[in-house]
């Protein structure tokens, strides 16, 4: 029943809850749909690989050349609501990053590292910052963050449940994450949306 039930939220959310499950198409059609929908992004057509997460459908959506390939369940930071501001709010950032380096970790088998901070985080925390809005850290205030990416899990369970436990990573299941560093490229863009 909660299955069902959450399986509704994220229809009405407009998301597609079943995406990961239905075949993709792996070759590019020949003619190209002039709008941006979950199987196709035209944004993303001239680039080799994209991935685009989707917060509130809980999806990790690989594209080659705007088309989706791959779908995958993901779960977040702790504090799933408001946009990453500082280190330690344990916010997953939303806007567009890109995959600087992959490689192997100790405790979930791979690490995509994203570049957070970009150059719009940056400004939004010099915002915050001039304007008293970030909390104190000793004499000082709290840094801007850093070391965000995409891993696998050492809590298979609360990925399961979709419980985001993460301090701001993306997190999949290991064989996932093992899937995807082994498809994506350093330099590929990574879109979060909420």
């Amino acid at each position: 029943m909660r299955v069902i039930a959450l399986a509704m939220l994220m229809l009405l959310a407009g998301c597609d809850p079943f995406a990961r499950f239905r075949p993709v198409k792996i070759a590019k059609p020949t003619v190209v749909a002039p709008h941006d929908d979950d199987d196709h992004l035209e944004w993303a057509s001239v680039e080799p690989w994209a991935v685009v997460v989707r917060r509130r459908c809980r999806t990790l959506d690989v594209y080659r050349n705007g088309d989706r390939v791959r779908s995958f369940h993901a779960v977040f930071g702790l504090s799933s609501s408001g946009q990453k501001l500082h280190e330690g709010d344990f916010r997953t950032p939303t806007g567009l990053y890109m995959i600087v380096d992959k490689r192997p970790h100790p405790r979930w088998g791979h690490f995509l590292l994203l570049d957070y901070p970009n150059a719009h985080d940056r400004e939004r925390y010099w915002q915050a910052l001039e304007a008293g809005e970030l909390p104190r850290k000793g004499d000082d205030w709290v840094g801007i963050g850093g070391l965000v990416g995409i891993h696998g899990t050492d809590k298979p369970s609360l990925n399961g449940r979709n419980v985001d436990w993460t301090f701001g990573c993306i997190s999949l299941e290991n064989r996932d994450v093992a899937d995807l560093a082994a498809m994506v490229p350093v330099g590929t863009l990574v879109l979060i949306e909420d």
